[in-house]
């Protein structure tokens, strides 16, 4: 065989491996015979090192899994991503942590993580316990998508996460969420990640709050300035229940000093409140001078106080140019160029 035609048989066979990893092994959740399996976390363990998929039947499956293989995909089989529920009711009080509440946890060795047409819950809150931190999914291995996911929860609903850290830098881990639905009420999308929220509903539940009745989309905590790590929410939306009238609506509150979330043309149907972000305990941490919160094209009512450049006094306008930096390629590629908008089941 000639150099040139074994490069190129090469090139073409890791193609071929990298688009068929996930598909080396199919297990199912739901029904019957072999390979189907009652249970999230039985078809997770019946999978081999190296990952594969799970094809999850209609229907609602009660408990909680963990994965720490690589490159699991997660495939609703319902007609819609309602239609196949992983429900669970863990608070961080009663687990012992924020980790070992959520009802789906993705660690840092489950690189390549994917998940369509499938609703993820936590229900703690819901069920009339005192609020407490229950998470639906704790998500923190790098190359993740979702598509077409439902997260419900209330407070603390999502944690996208680093890998992990030491005491002078972080591991970043790239969370990518596409055309999904995430619900909550206080810090509900929160942790260190790099995640960007493309095209998403993202659902403020103003019933119950926090002790001094906010709400909060975003709790994000980047601990140190060189590695990657802020969510972006792109071409998205942010609703809240209509007739409320809550005046304590806010993007977010920065959990750490560096916290970093940028909003691109996104749809801010809740009422927002015109300061747009908070201080995480006022009057005791002082983190929004240095955190980097950005807008640019927010629309809708919730984004008078970007129009009328009255968001808290720290906040950045973005140009249009400045804004090109958050495509959900360009701020996810990192050093190996990594494409998550092309993933796709």
């Amino acid at each position: 065989m000639h150099a040139t035609s074994l490069t190129l048989y090469t090139a073409l066979l890791a193609t071929a491996t990298a688009l068929t990893t996930h598909a080396q092994t199919i297990v199912f959740v739901g029904g019957t015979g072999t390979g189907h399996y009652a249970t999230m976390q039985l078809a997770v363990n019946a999978l081999p090192s190296t990952g594969g998929e799970i094809k999850v039947e209609a229907g609602t499956y009660t408990g909680q899994a963990t994965i720490t293989k690589p490159n699991v995909w997660i495939l609703g089989q319902g007609s819609s991503a309602s239609a196949t529920v992983l429900t669970a009711d863990g608070s961080a009080t009663t687990s012992g942590s924020d980790e070992k509440s959520a009802t789906l946890d993705v660690t840092k060795t489950a690189t390549g993580f994917y998940a369509s047409n499938i609703q993820i819950q936590n229900t703690y809150t819901q069920e009339g316990h005192t609020q407490n931190q229950a998470i639906a999914l704790f998500l923190y291995a790098d190359k993740s998508v979702l598509r077409n996911v439902r997260l419900i929860g209330r407070q603390d609903t999502l944690y996208l996460g680093s890998e992990g850290c030491s005491a002078s830098t972080c591991t970043p881990a790239r969370e990518y969420i596409a055309n999904s639905y995430i619900e909550g009420d206080v810090d509900f999308i929160f942790g260190d990640g790099a995640a960007v929220m493309d095209t998403c509903t993202i659902q403020i539940d103003e019933n119950q709050g926090s002790i001094g009745n906010e709400t909060t989309v975003t709790a994000q905590n980047k601990k140190f300035t060189n590695y990657l790590s802020g969510y972006v929410f792109w071409h998205s939306q942010i609703n809240s229940n209509p007739s409320t009238g809550m005046t304590k609506d806010y993007l977010g509150r920065p959990w750490s000093a560096l916290s970093t979330v940028t909003l691109v043309d996104t749809s801010l149907q809740a009422p927002i409140n015109a300061a747009g972000w908070i201080e995480f305990t006022p009057g005791s941490t002082n983190n929004l001078p240095t955190a980097t919160y950005s807008e640019y094209g927010s629309t809708g009512p919730g984004a008078i106080g970007y129009t009328n450049k009255t968001r808290e006094s720290h906040a950045i306008y973005l140009t249009s140019a400045q804004a090109n930096n958050y495509t959900p390629d360009t701020y996810l590629k990192g050093s190996d160029s990594w494409n998550p908008t092309s993933i796709t089941h």
